[in-house]
C-alpha cells in the first residue's frame, strides 16, 4: 500500500507532457460544451428545437397562432401582422371599423420574413388571398443587427414557405446558440420553475381565439394599481440600447421581403395597410440620445413610405404617441401599447370615410 502510495505521488508531481497536458484541456473543454448544447437541447427553453420535455419560458407564438388559425370555422378576411408590438389590435374592432373578419397573427419579433411566410401560407391554406392586409413594423426588424428568430425555422408549417428567406448564418446562429451562456442560465432557470412549481411567462398571457395576446398578470397587477412600470421600461431600454448600438442602416434584404409581401397581397387586390410601431416617449428619448436610432429609423420610415407609394398600400407612421393622439400611460412597458392607443392606431389607419367603403363592398 505504502508502495502505490508512492507511486502515485511521484507520478503527480512528475513534469507533465505538454502534448497530454493539451489534450487533456481539450477534452475536457469539448466535452463541457457537448454536454451544454446536450442540456440546452433537451431543455429547450425557448421553443426552437424539438424536444418538448419542458414547457419553453418564452411564447412560442408563431406555433400557437398557426394552432390557432387552424381552429377557425372560415377563414378571416383579413390579417394583422407584427412583432408583439401589434398584438393587442382587436379583430373585433377592426371588424366593427370595416365590417370584415379579422386575425391577429402577429408574431413575437415578428420580421418581414415572418410576414412573407404567413401570407403564403394564408394563400397555401384558402387558395386566395386576405381582402385587408394589416402590417405592423418594428425598425429594428427592418435591420441585420438580429438574425432570423429561430422560432420561425422550429415551426414546420411556416418554415417550409420561408425556406429562402433564411441563409446558412440563420441556421448557425439557431444552432450555437446552444452554447451560449444567456441560453445555459435560462435553462437552469427552466429546471428550477419546474422544482419550484413557479409559472413561466407562458402560463402569464395568452392568446385569445382571435390571437390578441392577454396579459393575465399584468393586468391584474395594473387594475390594482401594483404594476412595476418602471422595471419594464428599464428592461426595454437595455434590450434596445444593445439593439441600437450595433446598427447605422437598415437592411435591404429585409426590405425586399416587406416588398415582396406587400406586391404580392396588391397583385391579388388585397388592401394593404403598414404602419411603424410606436414606442414609450421616454424609450425613444432614450435610444435617441445614446444610439442612431433617429437615423435608422428616417430610413425606414422614407423606405416603408417610398413602398407603400409604388404598391399602392397606405401607409403612416405611428412611431410617437402624437402621430395617433396616443396616451403615453396606455403601455404595459416601453413598446407594447394596450387598447386604448391600438384602437385609435386602427382609427388614424382607416378613417370614418374609409369606412364608409368597405360598408359599401
Amino acid at each position: 500500500m505504502k508502495i502505490a502510495f508512492q507511486k502515485m505521488i511521484n507520478l503527480l508531481s512528475a513534469p507533465l507532457d505538454p502534448k497530454r497536458f493539451c489534450g487533456c484541456v481539450l477534452t475536457v473543454v469539448v466535452s463541457c460544451l457537448i454536454g451544454v448544447a446536450a442540456f440546452n437541447w433537451i431543455i429547450n427553453p425557448y421553443g426552437q428545437y424539438c424536444s418538448d420535455l419542458l414547457q419553453p419560458i418564452v411564447q412560442d407564438s408563431r406555433s400557437e397562432k398557426v394552432d390557432l388559425f387552424e381552429r377557425l370555422a372560415s377563414p378571416p378576411q383579413g390579417l394583422i401582422l407584427g412583432s408583439s408590438r401589434a398584438m393587442k389590435f382587436e379583430p373585433e374592432y377592426l371588424q366593427s371599423r370595416t365590417g370584415k373578419t379579422f386575425f391577429n397573427f402577429a408574431v413575437n419579433h415578428g420580421r418581414p420574413e415572418d410576414f412573407l411566410a404567413i401570407v403564403r401560407y394564408y394563400r397555401q391554406g384558402t387558395k386566395g388571398f386576405p381582402k385587408i392586409l394589416i402590417v405592423g413594423v418594428d425598425v429594428a426588424s427592418l435591420t441585420d443587427a438580429v438574425p432570423n428568430d429561430a422560432r420561425l425555422s422550429a415551426e414546420p408549417r411556416l418554415y417550409s414557405l420561408a425556406k429562402d428567406t433564411s441563409s446558412w448564418n440563420d441556421a448557425f446562429d439557431q444552432f450555437s446558440q446552444l452554447f451560449s451562456y444567456q441560453q445555459l442560465t435560462s435553462s437552469i432557470a427552466s429546471i428550477r420553475n419546474l422544482i419550484l412549481s413557479k409559472k413561466s411567462s407562458v402560463t402569464e398571457q395568452f392568446f385569445s381565439d382571435d390571437g390578441v395576446i392577454q396579459y393575465v398578470n399584468r393586468q391584474s397587477q395594473m387594475n390594482a394599481g401594483t404594476y412595476d412600470f418602471e422595471s419594464a421600461l428599464d428592461f426595454n431600454q437595455d434590450e434596445f440600447l444593445l439593439v441600437f448600438s450595433q446598427l447605422n442602416k437598415i437592411s435591404q434584404r429585409r426590405l425586399a421581403y416587406l416588398r415582396e409581401t406587400v406586391e404580392l397581397c396588391r397583385e391579388n387586390e388585397c388592401q394593404v395597410y403598414l404602419f411603424t410601431t410606436v414606442s414609450h416617449p421616454r424609450l425613444r428619448e432614450s435610444l435617441a440620445s445614446k444610439t442612431k436610432f433617429a437615423q435608422v429609423e428616417a430610413q425606414a420610415i422614407k423606405a416603408i413610405r417610398e413602398l407603400a407609394n409604388n404598391a399602392g398600400a397606405i401607409y403612416e407612421d405611428f412611431g410617437t404617441v402624437d402621430q395617433f393622439d396616443g396616451d403615453p400611460n396606455c403601455f404595459v412597458d416601453g413598446i407594447h401599447p394596450l387598447e386604448p392607443n391600438t384602437r385609435r392606431m386602427i382609427d388614424r389607419l382607416i378613417p370614418q370615410s374609409m369606412v364608409g367603403k368597405y360598408a359599401i363592398q
